[in-house]
């Protein structure tokens, strides 16, 4: 699935972000693992007004909460310069949930969190940033239901419960929206929820709401109940103890010092080691993951190599069989000089058979051959005049009979020999 956005990532990122690969390389790791986000392009308002085209991945994320889960909807803002700088994140509740003040989210859906405060590139990421915003909205959920909002049972615990549909309407933030930040960079917010009147009674039948006096909410099919805590502000340390008005001119005793420096350390350590956990979780995910591709190519390199040894060994042979035969051509192209050499010294041995009834059929035929040209020669003497008639007769007569004696003998070889007839 994350493979059919590669090329919206390509064409919405080009030309705007800086690292271009290592970007679209950690909007692809988070969505292939995170299933339910997407990546769309929209216009997003900083606070000082101006606009951009950048590309968020919306959608849910999963969050248990006190032993169930729950499909928690956000949308997280890559800024140009992403990795080189923190995302910007927001809780994006639907039309039936509304946003809960809290020590990570402010009123308009903003995430806080130390790790996006201490960004750095190569040391953080999407990955590492979802699953400390599932951590922290475990521990505070960041949405409830609208009042009005019908109750409905909790479905069983094992399953992941999702949001109703959400309806159309442009991503969240709007354009024109801005973004409230921490007060600063130490990120110590300190909000206090501004929460919708509730009626009096809680008792009152149809009402599922509790009074103002908590922060109780109903459960919600599909939403975190979130803590049923007093209304209070969230700070990030315990309130320090206020002074009585008959004590103002005294001094703080030195162990309460202590032990409001003490917590607040305790506290914020506490923070920094579950950050850390988290994030040598991820990077241990990461390394397992990257180990088994390694141990995968070895064995792949493996298998090319015991096949090259193979076609070596086969090379070789192949070759040692070629240097053979080379040798055994080179001692026959040596015979056959040796023999071309001395052929000039007995040519007789070239067109003389081996047996002697093919050397007497050989002998006689030549013989014959040449009593037939001797004939042919005296009769071009006797039309020349050069031989009487008588004396042409009385040869021709002679010539013929050897003629064909020797033609008899040819005759017979061959018959001897196995060979056809020629006469």
């Amino acid at each position: 699935m994350v493979r059919q956005y590669d090329l919206y990532l390509q064409q919405h990122m080009k030309g705007k972000y800086s690292q271009l690969e290592v970007a679209k390389q950690d909007a692809r790791n988070a969505m292939k693992h995170y299933k339910d986000l997407r990546p769309n392009v929209d216009n997003f308002m900083y606070n000082n007004g101006t606009s951009k085209s950048l590309m968020s991945l919306t959608g849910t994320i999963p969050v248990n909460y006190k032993g169930t889960t729950y499909n928690i909807p956000i949308a997280i803002w890559l800024q140009e310069a992403h990795p080189q700088v923190a995302p910007i994140c927001y809780v994006r509740p639907t039309s039936s949930m509304q946003v809960r003040q809290g020590k990570h989210v402010d009123n308009n859906g903003r995430v806080y969190m130390p790790y996006l405060n201490e960004w750095r590139q190569g040391s953080h990421n999407l990955i590492g940033c979802i699953q400390l915003m599932c951590v922290v909205f475990g521990e505070e959920p960041p949405v409830y239901a609208k009042q009005g909002t019908p109750a409905r049972p909790p479905p069983p615990p094992p399953q992941s419960q999702p949001y109703p549909p959400q309806p159309v309407r442009p991503p969240y933030p709007t354009p024109g929206f801005t973004a409230q930040g921490p007060p600063t960079t130490n990120y110590q917010p300190n909000f206090r929820p501004q929460m919708p009147p509730y009626p009096s009674n809680p008792a009152q039948p149809g009402v599922p709401y509790p009074t103002n006096a908590t922060s109780g909410f109903p459960p919600y099919a599909g939403y975190p109940p979130p803590n049923n805590a007093p209304m209070m502000t969230n700070t990030p340390y315990p309130p320090q103890p206020m002074a009585q008005s008959n004590l103002v001119n005294s001094t703080i005793d030195e162990t309460m010092i202590k032990a409001s420096l003490l917590s607040a350390v305790n506290d914020k350590l506490k923070r920094r080691m579950k950050d850390t956990c988290t994030l040598i979780q991820t990077e241990m995910t990461e390394l397992k993951q990257t180990e088994r591709e390694l141990r995968d190519g070895q064995d792949k390199l493996d298998k090319i190599i015991k096949r090259l040894h193979k076609e070596n060994s086969d090379a070789d042979a192949n070759m040692l069989i070629l240097q053979q035969k080379n040798e055994e051509l080179e001692k026959e192209l040596e015979r056959l000089q040796d023999k071309q050499d001395n052929l000039g010294d007995n040519m007789d041995d070239v067109v003389m058979a081996t047996t002697p009834v093919y050397r007497q059929i050989v002998s006689s035929f030549a013989e014959e051959q040449s009593l037939e040209d001797t004939i042919y020669y005296l009769g071009e003497a006797l039309h020349k005049d050069v031989l009487d008639l008588e004396t042409f007769l009385k040869h021709v007569r002679s010539l013929s009979r050897q003629q064909f004696m020797l033609r008899a003998i040819i005759q017979k070889a061959r018959k001897s020999a196995g060979l056809a007839s020629v006469y």
